[in-house]
Parts: structure tokens; sequence; C-alpha cells
């Protein structure tokens, strides 16, 4: 039988490591948090002659709430100013991750996308949603149906709404 992974470890990197860590997740298309778990448990493996069995499945989690108290959900600008600029890098790392991720449902997307709230959150939105799924906060895959269904007719939306020409793509 498998151990519950119920321990956390909060980390401390340099600006340099965790820009280097978030472009080695984003070239993987995981989060940053399962990449560090790859790597611990990799190194965890060569240490040990009989590494722990890890579930094939992973297990339930607890979705990651935002840092400040009262900062509201996670797809939206916190409230403290001071978290304001990691969120934001975080945010527009995630954004551009999708894209890569699905080229052809996020095409509509125009540069402008930022200055449009109705555009910008559903954006963040998916963004999380995505992050959830990747870690695995989400064992149901209907969860996973649900999400292409969302991104579905989040590109509906994109190509069917009306635009001004400074929202057009250039």
């Amino acid at each position: 039988m498998s151990e519950p992974r119920s321990k956390r470890v909060a980390m401390s990197f340099t600006e340099s490591e965790h820009t280097a860590l978030q472009t080695m997740a984003q070239r993987q298309r995981v989060p940053v948090s399962k990449l560090l778990a790859q790597v611990a448990r990799s190194h965890l493996a060569l240490e040990h002659a009989d590494p722990p069995v890890h579930p094939a499945a992973p297990a339930a989690v607890e979705p990651e709430l935002p840092s400040v108290a009262g900062a509201g959900p996670m797809w939206l600008p916190p409230v403290a100013k001071f978290a304001l600029a990691e969120w934001a890098r975080s945010r527009a790392a995630a954004v551009q991750a999708l894209i890569d991720r699905y080229p052809a449902e996020l095409s509509a997307l125009d540069d402008g996308w930022a200055k449009d709230a109705a555009v910008r959150e559903q954006l963040w939105a998916l963004t999380v949603w995505r992050d959830q799924l990747d870690i695995g906060t989400h064992p149901d895959p209907r969860i996973e149906l649900a999400f292409a269904g969302a991104l579905r007719d989040f590109a509906f939306y994109l190509r069917e709404r009306p635009r001004t020409s400074a929202h057009r793509r250039r």
C-alpha cells in the first residue's frame, strides 16, 4: 500500500532560481510545484535502495489558497499591493503556457486581451483551473472534461465577440 501524501514543505529560492524553475516548468508544461515534487522524488529514489511507492493516480489535494488573507479568488489580482507584482508575473506565465498548450483554441485571443475585463478574468480563471488539474487537485476525469468544455466555450466567445479595431490581432 502506498503512503498518503500529507506532508507539505515550503521552500525559498532566489529570484534567478525561481525564474529558472518557472522556465523549466513551462517547458514541461507543469506547475512549478509539480516539477519540484518530481525532482525531490527523483533525488529520494537515488538516495534510497527501496524508494517509497507512489500511487498510480494523484491523490486529491486541497487547492492552494491565496497567501494573503482576504486576497480573494486566485485568478483575480490580490488586494495586497506587495503581492501584485509576483501575482502578475505568475498569471502572465500561466497565460502564455495556456496559449502554448492550446494554440488552436486560443488563436482568436488578440493583443488587447488584458484590457478587456471579460476576456482577461475568464482567461485567468482558466489558467488557475488548468494548474489545479495538472497538480491533481481534481482526481475526477469529468473535471478535465468540464475544463475542455469551458475552454471550447471561451474559444467560441473569443471568435464571436464584437471587437473594436484596438483589440484586433496585429
